[in-house]
This record gives structure tokens, sequence and C-alpha cells, in this order.
């Protein structure tokens, strides 16, 4: 395809996706998580790597620039909503990369349509039931953004926690009004938080983890040692019962793929088929 990006809707019938592809090589799709849209800056475009795929990334239902519908969705409605992207594009399958509730997304994806995913990689997610489940985050609805973003940014790394936000404060102010400009984007827009709440009801329903050990292709589940939110025992439970699958455990938090500079390039490398 040409270098230039590629922007437009699919049109799924009942609401349309936006997406956009850039970059040159092998394809791959991205599934974001909680809270993503493809505006967002940096983008995933700028990870280091990222132009040597036919790089492919959307937004979610209810989120970003694509629409939704007024039933509530469960996990299989996002699954199948890429597959009818997927559709759209006339991409018969590709490597696949979710993070977050996108991971939670792909591996429904991928158990539903295994045909369409050549290799995956599950980051900082989970699988539900008795491999573990992420963190409850409906469960923090009713909180103020302030209140929000406070108790997240420990989750999100806990390392993060009071004696470290003494010790560094500045580090500490930038971290906490990163959290609070993301709750205040959706907490304060009764559409943001509409579809934020669906994405959180359906993630509390998650669970895969009987069903893994049916994925034929070859797994990276990466995880952030110091993760709060997908503990790194759910990423070690999903490589237990994963036939084809390498577990691979980074440097930081859930954030582990920009705070360690060597987790692009390693996931990148897997998707390829590289030595890593």
């Amino acid at each position: 395809m040409s270098s230039e990006a590629q922007t437009g809707f699919a049109d799924l019938g009942s609401h349309k996706i936006f997406y956009k592809i850039a970059g040159q090589g092998p394809r791959l799709m991205i599934i974001t998580g909680t809270n993503s849209d493809t505006r967002h800056t940096p983008t995933i475009y700028d990870a280091p790597g990222a132009e040597k795929f036919e790089l492919l990334n959307f937004d979610h239902r209810g989120m970003g620039q694509s629409g939704t519908i007024d039933t509530a969705p469960e996990m299989a409605d996002y699954a199948d909503d890429i597959a009818k992207l997927l559709d759209h594009l006339g991409w018969d399958n590709t490597a696949v990369v979710g993070v977050s509730f996108g991971g939670m997304v792909a591996q429904h994806f991928a158990l539903r349509h295994p045909d369409r995913v050549t290799k995956l990689a599950l980051c900082c997610t989970s699988p539900g039931g008795d491999g573990g489940s992420s963190y409850p985050l409906h469960t923090l609805l009713d909180k103020t953004a302030e209140e929000y973003a406070r108790f997240i940014m420990k989750k999100m790394n806990v390392k993060h926690d009071d004696t470290w936000q003494e010790k560094y404060p500045v580090k500490a102010k930038a971290t906490y009004e990163f959290y609070l400009r993301g709750a205040d984007q959706n907490l304060g827009d009764p559409e943001r938080f509409q579809a934020l709440k669906n994405q959180f009801m359906a993630r509390s329903r998650h669970n895969t983890y009987d069903q893994l050990h049916l994925l034929p292709m070859p797994v990276l589940v990466a995880a952030g040692i110091d993760d709060g939110v997908a503990p790194p025992e759910n990423a070690e439970a999903m490589a237990d019962v994963i036939p084809k699958s390498e577990l691979k455990i980074f440097r930081g938090g859930h954030l582990f793929m920009k705070e360690d500079a060597k987790a692009w390039p390693y996931l990148f490398n897997f998707l390829k088929g590289e030595e890593t």
C-alpha cells in the first residue's frame, strides 16, 4: 500500500467503525484498550518499528470517532466488530496485538475467528475465571475524576504508592494529571461515559480461561512486573494453558509498552518471526 495513511469508516450496519492504516510490510492489527482513541498522541504509529508493518488501528464502538448503538455490548460483540471490519477491508487474516481491554477482545476474536489470526500478542491483560481477572474498573464508576485518577495511578503501577509520590513529587504530579485528563474527558461527557460504562460492564463478564487451550496460533503473553490492573500472575496463567505460547515479563506497570524501551521491539520481532 501507499506510505500515506489510509483512514475511513467501515459501515457495519448498526454502526460505523473508524479505522486508520499506515506503514508498509506484513499486516498487523492493534486492538487498543479502555479510553482508546486513534487521535490520542503519541499514537501507535509512533512506536519504534511500527512503520515496518501495514498497521491497522481503529476506534472501538462508542469510542473515538466510531459510532455506537443503544444495546449494551458483550465482549463477543466487540470481537465480531473486528471481523466485520476486516471483511470491509478485504483482510483475510492478520497478526494481532491486543492491549489491556483490547487484549480481552483479542482473546474472544482469536477464539471466534482463529483462521483470521496468524500470530497473537496479548499484553497487560487477563483471561478471567480461574486464570485471574483484571481489576474490576466498573466499581470505580461512581468516583469523581480526581478520586479516579488518584486511585488508578497506583493500580497502573504498584510502585507509584504514597512513598514514591512523596519522593518524586514532579513525576507524581505529571502522572496524576495524565490520568485526570482521561477521567475528565470520560466522566464529564454523557456519551463518552456511557461508552466507557459499556466497556467496563462487558469487561466485568470476560472469561476465556477454559477456552484458551484451543488457540492454534503462536501467542506471546506479555506483562509488566509492576502492573496492579492486570497482574503478571494472570499472564503466567494464560501462558500455562495456551499451547504455542511464550511468556515475557517487562519492566514497568500496566503501561510497560511505554515504560520499557525493549517492549515494542520485542513484540514486533515476535510478530515478524525474527529472533528476540
